[in-house]
């Protein structure tokens, strides 16, 4: 019987194939739980895992009444489960945690801390890497080519161990897009965030969930998503190449055809059709530019965000 008291604090643990290190995570959670004042309920994720996770976490719910579990009918990511996490939490404060031990458990006391001084939005950020080298630059190739192409940034390092606040969860469940990155949409919302660096733990047991191929994935849903600006890269590119065209095609109609070519340049008829081909191309690339503001358009609408989200209310009433 889960207790009817509404907890102060809600986890969030997504778990994908985490058998081996589970119980040792669970452990460790409790006991620095534990040592807090505060009631607190446990929500564990089960992402469709191949492996004995599922009765491992029905284990540890068995003996403790605080630790919800919700298992889902296949593998639908660690975003949705983030999410479904997320909704069913009933915390005045909400902790996001990797269950893989790679999240330092010891820090929750200083993400209450940084919410009880005020902040709806704790942020944890990984200190430095230790994956190979690959796997550095693809992630410092990702939040510099997602910063470019998005009005929103993102901090290199922040990761998915956070807290928000239950105001900032109302906000959060009003977002309605499937294809999603629970960071980068608590950072849309703009909610003042805090934040605490950690390094990052070695894995409790096992191999990481994502692979090369769900990273990608994961990067280029959360550059669609979170900005339209590259559906206007071929606008902009039509208009280089038609400038580019246009001021060649004027050189050469003033080199050769009014001053008969002085620079004996000698452009052949051949070049001159180049030059007229690579204009109409940049007409193309801009008429496709139109077509993607058209299109942005329609993106933004189709996710049904709010058209605002609401920090505070204050009036103060005279007589």
């Amino acid at each position: 019987m889960i207790s009817q008291q509404k907890p102060m604090l809600s986890l969030v643990i997504p778990v994908y194939n985490e058998q081996a290190g589970l119980k040792a995570f669970h452990n460790s959670l409790v006991k620095v739980i534990e040592k807090l004042t505060a009631s607190y309920e446990i929500i564990y994720c089960d992402d469709g895992s191949i492996d004995e996770s599922r009765a491992v976490l029905s284990a540890i719910a068995a003996k403790n009444d605080k630790v919800k579990t919700i298992v889902f009918s296949r593998n639908f990511g660690k975003e949705s489960a983030l999410s479904a996490g997320i909704t069913q939490a009933t915390g005045e404060a909400i902790i996001t945690i990797d269950g893989d031990g790679q999240h330092p458990v010891e820090l929750i006391p200083a993400f209450i801390d940084a919410w009880n001084a005020g902040a709806r939005v704790v942020v944890g950020i990984r200190k430095s890497s230790k994956s190979n080298a690959l796997k550095k630059i693809e992630s410092k190739l990702f939040y510099s080519l997602f910063n470019q192409l998005s009005s929103q940034k993102l901090i290199p390092g922040s990761t998915d161990f956070r807290l928000i606040d239950r105001s900032v969860q109302a906000a959060f469940l009003s977002l309605g897009e499937s294809n999603r990155i629970t960071r980068g949409l608590i950072d849309w919302l703009g909610f003042e965030p805090s934040y605490i660096k950690f390094e990052l733990n070695r894995r409790l047991q096992g191999k990481p969930g994502y692979s090369q191929r769900k990273l990608l994935q994961l990067a280029m849903n959360s550059i669609v998503s979170l900005s339209p600006r590259p559906l206007y890269i071929l606008g902009y590119l039509g208009m280089i190449v038609t400038t580019l065209a246009l001021v060649l095609g004027l050189t050469v109609i003033v080199e050769q055809l009014m001053f008969g070519d002085p620079l004996h340049w000698r452009i052949t008829g051949t070049a001159m059709l180049g030059i007229v081909l690579l204009f109409f191309v940049g007409i193309l690339l801009i008429s496709q530019g139109i077509v993607a503001i058209y299109i942005s358009h329609i993106h933004t609408e189709s996710k049904h965000r709010p058209l605002y989200v609401i920090d505070y209310l204050y009036s103060k009433r005279i007589g």
